[in-house]
């Protein structure tokens, strides 16, 4: 947030607001109450990026309120998810959103992490769009009807909301016979969520 023409950044760790004093280094603790348990974080404030170094788990997350980077040591190889990417040395599955769903784009990829909160929509005062798969029903070369659905989700309007702006993309379909009880099942599960691999 900006305060005196000056860019404040706040930390949030457990949903726990913590001070960042630009002057000198804040050690964080499991327990603030107790801290004996030891120091999980160590915070500074460098110029305008803040620092948080975890020396027992070998994490440094910097970030100047616009921009992060997260390091963090080969023993986490494989075992990360999220926004930071599953961090196994591969590419191709770079981009897994939280339903296992693989994006090509870095954008759609992003807001499959976003959170939709009742602060956000008023603040711009649009409702978040939602990813979700593609959904048509065509018939196959032999005349029977066939319900495809994308194979990566891309953003929809959430119910109620109307879209402003459109664009073209490819996209790859995995296509079902629809008279298939699984396929009215998936027809109802892909109106809540992205579909799994």
């Amino acid at each position: 947030k900006e305060q005196d023409g000056q860019k404040q950044v706040q930390v949030f760790i457990d949903g726990r607001h913590v001070e960042v004093n630009p002057l000198k280094a804040r050690q964080v603790f499991k327990d603030e109450d107790d801290t004996d348990r030891g120091v999980v974080f160590i915070l500074t404030r460098v110029g305008s990026k803040v620092v948080l170094d975890s020396k027992q788990h070998g994490l440094v997350v910097e970030s100047d309120g616009r921009y992060v980077q997260v390091q963090v040591p080969n023993d986490y190889r494989g075992k990360m998810s999220g926004l930071c990417g599953n961090f196994d040395g591969e590419e191709v599955f770079e981009y897994e959103g939280p339903s296992q769903e693989v994006y090509r784009s870095p954008f759609d990829f992003g807001l499959s992490y976003r959170i939709a909160s009742k602060g956000c929509q008023e603040d711009d005062n649009e409702g978040l769009s939602v990813m979700r798969n593609a959904r048509i029903t065509r018939l196959n070369d032999f005349n029977k009807k066939e319900t495809c659905f994308s194979k990566t989700p891309i953003p929809r309007c959430p119910e109620g909301y109307g879209k402003t702006e459109s664009e073209v993309r490819e996209l790859e379909f995995h296509c079902v016979p629809t008279d298939l009880e699984s396929t009215e099942r998936l027809i109802e599960l892909h109106k809540t969520k992205p579909l799994e691999k």
